[in-house]
């Protein structure tokens, strides 16, 4: 049985799969965390599936399990459904900034005592979508309390929230799988979209046209290591722009990686293609196509302020993309 979020008394926190995994390899959760239902009354341990492998291994996403549904209460309505509410189709959600704390670190804190009265958690701030980011509130917090009090209480049902393309492009291939790109919705830059119109091959895409489209555009690309400690990544097939074709590129620098909180997770990824693969990639990356306006030589170049919007993947997904549908082509 697979469950979306889980108690961990590391952080006293309630948290998603996701966030477990980038805590993790964030340095943030420890060497073996613990987690816990979030069940009505259940105090049910849990495990997260693919906590410790590197993303570059990943076939699917982390979730947590149950070691045994025995374990959990006989009132908890992960395990056995009580007053389940119906679920609702509703967009998943990226986030274009972390909150401010998100990688907070805390110190540890010690297992409450139920029989004295101590909870593991305490709701998260609330944060209305529109009230703008890096205030330290989390977004989902208004979204994953029970709908009622009780054994008979269920879980409100919430979009999944996302804040690393990597987790989005995930979907992507699931929903490709799924048959179903052009009805999932994912919202993103405060905009809905359906996930076959946001994700866009940049292949002879004439590229004048898309200089103010924000999509998550993708292809393949040759990557390198720089001597200053960062990648050059450049696209394989280009944008056209007149007579000429065009190969975008993208330079991600050691400064910004040092400074990003999972760059273990990064580096390994990018390390491990350059070693197994020479460098062949597909990469995925949220941004506007750019172009100077005046130079004798025109190009095109992503600009990625945020690591959180690329996501580099080694050639093995190229049979699962070659039959996605590409918009605009």
């Amino acid at each position: 049985m697979s469950i979306e979020e889980a108690l961990t008394a590391e952080r006293n926190e309630r948290l998603t799969a996701e966030r477990a995994y980038e805590l993790y390899w964030a340095e943030l959760l420890g060497q073996a965390p613990t987690f816990t239902c979030v069940g009505h009354g259940c105090s049910a341990p849990l495990i997260c599936a693919c906590l410790d492998k590197p993303e570059q291994n990943l076939r699917i996403r982390p979730y947590f399990r149950s070691r045994r549904v025995e374990d959990h209460a006989a009132t908890c309505e992960v395990a056995h459904g009580k007053g389940e509410t119906k679920a609702e189709k509703r967009p998943d959600v990226f986030e274009a900034e972390r909150p401010a704390d998100h990688f907070r670190s805390l110190p540890a804190v010690s297992k409450p005592d139920p029989a004295a009265g101590e909870t593991l958690w305490e709701p998260l701030p609330r944060r209305s979508r529109g009230s703008g980011q890096g205030q330290g509130e989390h977004p989902i917090a208004d979204e994953s309390a029970p709908t009622g009090k009780g054994p008979a209480a269920g879980l409100k049902p919430r979009a999944s929230h996302y804040y690393r393309l990597s987790s989005l492009v995930q979907k992507f291939l699931e929903h490709r799988r799924d048959k179903d790109l052009a009805e999932a919705t994912v919202e993103i830059g405060g905009e809905t979209s359906t996930y076959e119109a946001l994700f866009r091959n940049i292949y002879r895409q004439k590229v004048a046209d898309q200089l103010n489209t924000r999509a998550i555009w993708w292809g393949t690309a040759s990557l390198r290591a720089t001597k200053e400690g960062g990648y050059y990544l450049r696209f394989s097939r280009p944008f056209r722009h007149e007579d000429a074709e065009l190969k975008p590129t993208i330079t991600l620098t050691a400064k910004d990686i040092d400074a990003y909180p999972v760059r273990k997770l990064l580096r390994a990824r990018l390390d491990k293609i350059i070693a197994e693969a020479d460098g062949y990639c597909v990469v995925f990356v949220w941004a506007k196509p750019w172009m100077p306006k005046d130079s004798e030589k025109p190009f095109v170049r992503f600009y990625v302020n945020n690591l959180d919007h690329i996501d580099v993947r080694g050639p093995e997904i190229l049979e699962e993309l070659k039959n996605t549908s590409r918009v605009g082509d």
